[in-house]
């Protein structure tokens, strides 16, 4: 009996591969939006890479020392890989980041004889991100993937920050806000794209 059941787990486990290690790094901020905020990208890519099993993603500080670049290139991924466990790394660069808004005035509604005005606010947000995927083990680079994603919304008196550095990747996802949303879309490209090379 105690066999058979020993075959059963053994043949149970034999087809299940071990989840891969992946480190994600800060992304190095080329648009302009603040050293913050390339950080928050890593972290939803984390968050992201944890919705697959075939993954174990881990978030990998990095804090530069007096001398050294904060920019993170291949060969620093790999001594960051080897010194954190991991089979991957995930490194990258914020190539665009823009969310604007306009107002325009919607007619008023007559509430007890007295007319009240609102405004139409459209607020916009794009976001582009470049993620390269690295071997720890072989010591390069896999592939660079490259993604983008939008949004828009339209509320009347919305108030809608467009303010990049307010996000927050531990805090209900990061809002529900356009840019917020642009990202999470721009991040759920990339992680699908990297997947599907591992």
């Amino acid at each position: 009996m105690k066999a058979l059941m020993l075959a059963l787990v053994l043949s149970l486990t034999a087809g299940t591969a071990p989840a891969q290690k992946i480190g994600v790094l800060p992304f190095e901020d080329a648009a302009g939006v603040g050293p913050a905020f390339g950080e928050q990208v890593a972290k939803f890519i984390r968050s992201e890479f944890l919705q697959n099993k075939k993954f174990l993603p881990k978030f990998i500080q990095y804090t530069p020392g007096p001398d050294e670049s904060a920019s993170i290139d291949v060969e620093k991924a790999v001594a960051l890989g080897k010194k954190n466990g991991v089979d991957y790394v995930v490194i990258g660069t914020i190539l665009e980041a823009e969310a604007t808004s306009s107002s325009n005035g919607v007619g008023g509604i007559s509430v007890l004889g007295q007319s009240l005005g609102s405004s139409l606010r459209t607020v916009s947000a794009t976001v582009t991100i470049q993620g390269d995927l690295i071997s720890v083990s072989k010591g390069e680079l896999i592939q660079s993937f490259r993604e983008t994603g939008s949004r828009t919304d339209n509320s009347v008196g919305a108030d809608v920050s467009t303010e990049w550095g307010s996000l927050n990747s531990d805090q209900d996802g990061g809002g529900n806000t356009p840019n917020a949303q642009a990202l999470r879309d721009a991040v759920e490209k990339l992680v699908g794209e990297i997947s599907g090379r591992l």
